[in-house]
């Protein structure tokens, strides 16, 4: 089996997305000290993350191939959640190391996810592109650029937990570059290891993101 068949196969999406998220999950609780709202913050993403890596297959275990809208438009939500549960993060997160979701960093997330999305398919519309990966690779380097922006100046003048926010905002950055650096390599060369290289980005955000939303987040009695 080639890594391309791996990836496209049920034993990388779902399962190999599954494991992760639940391991994710488990290595989050783990931290000593962690705040009752991080908690509840990490098992509301994992399962989230299950639900994602359930409902975006090829073959939906227990459904089948979705069809008609639900083939295009559930895969687009959840690419729009994925986004939105980090930008709810640095919207809400505290210095003493708690999460506090409010309507205003619900309404600033949900503006913040829009950004790349439609700047992606402007970028796409201008290359006059009907190439699926060409899209991805386009949002993929926008996000890297957004992130990088909003970790440089938006972070340090709205966030009230700066150190915690970036060390998150470093590792979402890093799973989109490893994304980005494999469509490109898929694109220029379609070698068959670079599909090898994307699972590792797919295991980043399905069970990456909670722990170090979790680790990098200051104890209360340090915060104090």
């Amino acid at each position: 089996m080639s890594y391309a068949e791996f990836y496209d196969s049920i034993l990388q999406h779902p399962l190999l997305l599954w494991a992760a998220a639940i391991f994710g999950l488990l290595l989050a609780l783990s931290r000593p000290g962690l705040s009752a709202t991080v908690r509840r913050y990490c098992m509301a993403l994992a399962a989230i993350a299950l639900l994602d890596a359930w409902l975006t297959t090829n073959d939906v275990p227990g459904i089948g191939p979705l069809t008609g809208a639900a083939a295009s438009l559930v895969p687009l939500a959840f690419v729009l959640i994925g986004d939105f549960r980090y930008f709810l993060f640095i919207e809400s997160a505290k210095p003493d190391g708690t999460i506090a979701v409010t309507a205003g960093a619900w309404i600033r997330a949900s503006a913040w996810t829009l950004v790349v999305p439609l700047g992606s398919q402007l970028v796409v519309f201008g290359l006059g592109s009907n190439e699926p990966r060409v899209l991805f690779f386009v949002y993929e380097m926008l996000f890297v650029l957004l992130a990088i922006g909003m970790g440089r100046v938006y972070l340090p003048r709205r966030s009230g937990a700066l150190l915690w926010t970036r060390r998150v905002t470093k590792f979402v950055i890093a799973y989109y570059i490893l994304w980005a650096v494999a469509d490109a390599l898929i694109l220029t060369t379609g070698a068959d290891v670079a599909f090898l290289l994307r699972m590792l980005p797919n295991v980043l955000y399905y069970g990456g993101l909670v722990p170090a939303i979790a680790w990098a987040a200051p104890i209360a009695d340090k915060a104090r």
